[in-house]
Parts: structure tokens; sequence; C-alpha cells
């Protein structure tokens, strides 16, 4: 199914989820739609360093709520942004 603006909320919520999981720092994110896919851009703050913006391009069908997708597209999602955020990540044990 393709990203669309009638499913932008639901799509922000379960970024906001996914991204609360990782454990940031500090960030601030928007969700849009582009040419039937998400586009996510994230900013985010290095505990010790200066913000970084991150824009992920995500397949209209991965961001379901949690109970429409499986678990394993979920955390492939979840491993490909913790590489791509992992200097805004708090220090282990800090989260």
């Amino acid at each position: 199914m393709p990203a669309t603006w009638d499913r932008l909320d639901e799509a922000t919520e379960t970024v906001r989820g996914m991204l609360e999981e990782l454990g940031l720092d500090a960030y601030l994110f928007e969700v849009h739609v582009r040419e039937g896919r998400w586009e996510v851009r994230v900013e985010c703050g290095a505990p010790d360093g200066p913000w970084q913006m991150t824009t992920l391009e995500i397949d209209g069908d991965a961001l379901t709520p949690p109970d429409a997708r499986g678990p394993r597209e979920r955390d492939r999602l979840l491993d490909e942004w913790r590489g791509r955020l992992d200097l805004c990540a708090a220090p282990r044990g800090e989260a």
C-alpha cells in the first residue's frame, strides 16, 4: 500500500514509537509523503556533538501499525535506523 496523506497521522505515530525505542538523546522528526513512499527527516543531537539531519526513505506499507506487519519487518527497520542514527543515541546504560 503506497504512502498517502490520509495515513500520515498513523505513520507519524509509528515513527514516534520506533524512534523512542532507539533511545536517542534528543531529536525532532517530520514525516512526509513522497511519490508513494514515506520520507522521514530526523534531526538529532549527539550527546557530545553537533546536531545532524538524516533522511530515511521508507516503503509505503512499512509504517503500518505494528500489529499489521510482522515483527521481522519492524526489527529490520529498527536495525537500519539504529545504524543511521547511532551518533544520536544516548551512551549505553543512560537511555
